[in-house]
């Protein structure tokens, strides 16, 4: 693990160390895979001494629409925390409220918020916005 302390995240109402930054050490974490990352691999990675897990690319849309398929992709156990879900959406306001039924469902440690496309697949359904 490499030793450099982490800088905090600044805004000029508040200042954040997420706590799995704490005693200056930098975390790996588990990049999040469309097919790839899932329960299953996130659990040999962690056992592999991944630090920080991410969920694979989750609709806003399947998730406002409560579709059985898309909530599978959020599932995570205990045993993986810290764990974020990463999510993708066109509509901001449709983004907001699958975060708020995430964080309210499944209590991820943090929401990952992908605001560009990386499939042609998703790009013909809506706008890519650039980072």
């Amino acid at each position: 693990m490499n030793s450099i302390p982490p800088k905090p995240f600044t805004h000029h109402l508040l200042t954040i160390v997420l706590p799995w930054f704490d005693n200056g050490k930098f975390p790996l974490f588990l990049a999040p895979m469309a097919g790839v990352t899932d329960v299953t691999f996130r659990t040999i990675c962690k056992e592999l001494g991944a630090d920080v897990m991410v969920t694979e690319f989750v609709s806003a849309e399947g998730i406002v629409r409560r579709d059985d398929r898309t909530r599978k992709y959020t599932e995570f156990h205990e045993g993986q925390r810290p764990v974020g879900v990463q999510l993708f959406g066109a509509d901001g306001e449709r983004m907001g409220e699958a975060a708020k039924k995430i964080i309210d469902w499944k209590q991820p440690d943090f929401i990952d918020i992908n605001f560009a496309a990386q499939s042609v697949k998703w790009s013909q359904k809506m706008a890519v916005l650039p980072c």
